[in-house]
């Protein structure tokens, strides 16, 4: 019997033979359309890529799955997603929460080649913390249903957050019998954000598999990313290691949410480095 992915995608860009598939991974409380801007710049930049916006399980469109799922699982859902469609991705990015999984990804497929992408992600494991645990924090003590949009924008200022950071988060509003209420499952996303501290990757990017290509974003103004992490990035990327994947990591002037920010400077990253 066949399995159903709980997780969907969209597709820009071309559908020509031949044309390569790169996976877009949102961050936790996201979806794929927050990658659009980004995938349209670049799939004009690149022709000879498509991109694909994924809801991964429990956001957006996509089903919430059996349960709630470790990364793991999650990293699961991108093979039963493109088996029936024929797509195995040639390159897989996430951002944030999203980046863990493209490494679980990369994880799964050490027989083959691949490049990783870590968007102000990390391999690490630590102490839960960060502007999206913070959130979590925001939104538990908030009613659970508003009189409209920008209540709940209004109440995640006052927790300190940007208005564009607010904004953003209340597209995961639904409006129904004249109010306004969260979509999201905020218990499955607070076992998600458990499950992104508490896992290590390291083993990816070290060894990691031949034939794997890893590039990890660290925005300056983003404190994700540890400095021990830094370091320990450094040291790989300046290694000449045979039979093991290859690091990269870019320093980039931003903060958390770079792509959304400054959206060129992913794309210019992407169109230099994605295999021709």
């Amino acid at each position: 019997m066949s399995v159903v992915s709980p997780m969907v995608a969209k597709r820009v860009g071309s559908e020509a033979p031949g044309t390569r598939h790169l996976l877009l991974l949102h961050g936790i409380y996201g979806r794929g359309r927050n990658w659009l801007a980004v995938a349209r710049m670049l799939v004009e930049r690149r022709p000879d890529w498509a991109c694909w916006l994924a809801d991964m399980r429990h956001h957006g469109d996509a089903h919430p799955g059996p349960e709630c799922g470790t990364l793991d699982a999650l990293a699961g859902d991108i093979a039963t997603w493109g088996g029936p469609l024929g797509v195995v991705p040639d390159a897989v990015l996430g951002h944030s929460f999203g980046g863990k999984v493209a490494l679980a990804y990369a994880a799964r497929e050490a027989g083959r080649p691949l490049q990783t992408w870590v968007i102000d992600s990390t391999p690490e494991a630590k102490v839960p913390s960060g502007s999206a645990w913070d959130m979590l924090g925001i939104v538990r003590r908030m009613p659970q249903q508003f009189r409209s949009r920008q209540e709940a924008i209004a109440g995640i200022e006052a927790g300190g957050f940007a208005t564009e950071v607010a904004q953003w988060m209340s597209t995961n509003l639904v409006h129904e019998a004249e109010a306004f209420r969260w979509k999201l499952d905020f218990d499955v996303m607070e076992q998600l954000l458990h499950e992104f501290f508490r896992t290590p990757l390291w083993s990816v990017l070290d060894p990691g598999a031949p034939g794997h290509d890893i590039h990890v974003l660290k925005a300056t103004q983003s404190s994700v990313i540890s400095g021990e992490a830094v370091a320990r990035m450094e040291a790989l990327q300046g290694a000449r290691r045979a039979g093991q994947a290859r690091v990269h990591l870019h320093h980039r002037e931003g903060g958390h949410w770079i792509h959304a920010e400054s959206p060129g400077v992913v794309v210019d990253l992407l169109a230099e480095h994605l295999p021709r």
